[in-house]
């Protein structure tokens, strides 16, 4: 039986990103045309210092606290200026940034030296940062006075604003000890009393709310909205009464708990793609003894192939030898959205829209494994080749119902093709340490999740040097070197125009579709959900606070 959607998890680099929990603590300002009520993500706040930051429920207000250097174009994830402009040399090495005459909000001029000093605190040996790899790139950093500052990359690379530039939020140098001493532990890093985002800081009550004024300061101009309340809740059922009664005006949710919702006439519902793509993997060596794409010296290694799925004519077999259709229903209406690659639908301006998922045709599917050679045994109703019989394990962690719907529907119906799966669950921790990672499975299925850059997904899952067993993330270990030029070039083009790169990205999504590098099923969508009384919201799915300046409350 196939399962509704529940509070799917999206998975970012193979790591569960914290299901949605959001608190509440009482009516506070209810219906106050100054205040605008939230619920935050996944509980309550571990630090609000952008360079310690690891969990969502901490980004979601740091967010509103914090100036980057620049911002995400809502509808497109290209970067636009934000607390600074930048040029590039002629040879994509060299970013030039200009800061904003812009302060903090205690009217410390915001200068060159605050993002060197943090640029410094998370390289520190003092610091434990996890945005340490993210600068890895950087060959120099050169402050060339207090408005002007140049940083010169190792190598040309398209992915430093998703990475290497977002994690260099600059901090108030004024805070911190010169020797970053103090940088781990201040009481700074969860009560800040200075910031240069939209809002400060006011007032908080450890696991119930955190409550936020706007900045007078901020470089856009103080918000139209004064106050911010972000409540804690962890009750899904609770969030929904509380959107109801008014005792939150927003809350971020997936397709099924807004499915629950009684009354919408007060609530606006906006439904954005995630870019995340849940797979069914098949494997493209023997899984019995993985090996690395490439040995020590770097030199191709001739992999054994897999006795099932090396051939591309199984693969698309299978690709469509089972209804996605009928999973995709079980997320509900504007629930989700069929895949054809790993360029999902929120990277609208790739154009890889007219690429169409693999059809559900049993018919086609039996004549491409009649082609492949395996042929039907009449008296098992399972397909053989060369006296192996077709009898595959798929094995998973049971995350999301979706999984499970994905397993269900593909035993059931490859079966009629003559695949048999021999469908199994475990444990998230044990099945990565176990079966995915090392890449000791023939069929698996997980999500895989890549952030606001185009090849986030891509790269990771498709590029050859990836397949390193326990060490990376092409655990399906597919090679193609026509692909792997093609992900080298995307994210490493001089000048990273958006149209040059749109040209490649399209091309990798035809390659990895007809491939069938892995079989991409069903993506998601996220849905946010704000009373009607608050006026001029207009998310994206890559900036849900672009504007927050221009948001003001009505008598919606």
């Amino acid at each position: 039986m196939l399962k509704r959607f529940t509070a799917l998890k999206v998975i970012a680099r193979l790591a569960i990103l914290l299901s949605i929990v959001l608190p509440m603590t009482g009516a506070l300002a209810q219906g106050n045309p100054d205040t605008l009520l939230r619920s935050t993500l996944s509980g309550d706040i571990s630090t609000l210092n952008p360079a310690l930051i690891a969990d969502s429920a901490s980004i979601d207000v740091a967010q509103f606290l914090w100036a980057g250097l620049f911002k995400f174009d809502a509808k497109t994830s290209q970067p636009m200026p934000g607390l600074a402009s930048w040029k590039l040399s002629e040879d994509g090495l060299t970013y030039t940034f200009t800061l904003r005459d812009a302060t903090w909000s205690d009217g410390t001029p915001i200068t060159s030296k605050d993002v060197k000093f943090t640029y410094d605190a998370i390289n520190s040996d003092k610091v434990q940062s996890p945005r340490k790899s993210d600068l890895a790139l950087i060959s120099k950093f050169n402050i060339i006075d207090d408005k002007n500052f140049s940083i010169v990359l190792s190598k040309a690379n398209c992915t430093v604003w998703g990475n290497t530039f977002g994690s260099l939020a600059p901090m108030p140098s004024h805070k911190y000890a010169a020797d970053f001493s103090d940088f781990m532990t201040s009481p700074f890093n969860t009560a800040p009393d200075v910031t240069s985002g939209p809002y400060v800081v006011k007032e908080r009550k450890p696991g119930e709310f955190i409550r936020l004024e706007a900045n007078p300061k901020y470089y856009e101009g103080a918000p139209k909205i004064p106050v911010v309340i972000n409540k804690v809740i962890t009750d899904t059922a609770v969030i929904n009464q509380a959107l109801q009664s008014g005792d939150v005006d927003y809350a971020f949710m997936y397709p099924d708990q807004a499915e629950q919702l009684g009354s919408k006439d007060k609530l606006n519902i906006i439904a954005l793609p995630l870019n995340n793509t849940p797979l069914l993997w098949m494997n493209y060596q023997d899984s019995t003894n993985p090996q690395a794409a490439y040995d020590k010296d770097g030199k191709p290694v001739k992999l054994t192939p897999n006795k099932f799925f090396s051939d591309v004519r199984v693969r698309q077999a299978v690709a469509m030898g089972y209804d996605k259709s009928a999973i995709m229903k079980t997320l509900g209406p504007n629930g989700g959205f069929l895949l054809s690659g790993p360029i999902t639908p929120a990277f609208e301006w790739v154009g890889a829209q007219d690429i169409k998922p693999w059809p559900y045709d049993p018919k086609k599917a039996a004549e491409l494994l009649d082609q492949a050679g395996w042929k039907m045994n009449a008296s098992t109703g399972i397909r053989e080749k060369d006296g192996v019989p077709f009898e595959v394990k798929l094995v998973y962690a049971p995350l999301v119902d979706l999984y499970t719907n994905i397993a269900t529907v593909a035993q059931d119906q490859l079966k009629q093709i003559g695949i048999k799966l021999d469908v199994s669950t475990m444990e998230w921790s044990a099945y990565l340490k176990e079966v995915l990672l090392p890449g000791k499975y023939d069929m698996t299925i997980v999500g895989f999740g890549g952030g606001n850059e185009v090849d986030g997904i891509a790269y990771n899952i498709l590029y050859s040097k990836n397949a390193v067993p326990n060490s990376a993330f092409n655990m399906a270990f597919y090679v193609n070197p026509k692909m792997d030029a093609l992900l080298e070039q995307g994210r490493s083009m001089v000048g990273c125009k958006l149209e040059d790169r749109a040209a490649i990205y399209r091309q990798i999504q035809q390659i990895a579709h007809d491939d069938v590098a892995y079989d991409f099923t069903v993506g998601t969508n996220q849905v946010h959900v704000m009373n009607k009384r608050v006026q001029n919201y207009n998310p994206g799915p890559w900036n849900q606070y672009w504007d927050i300046v221009q948001w003001s409350i009505g008598s919606k």
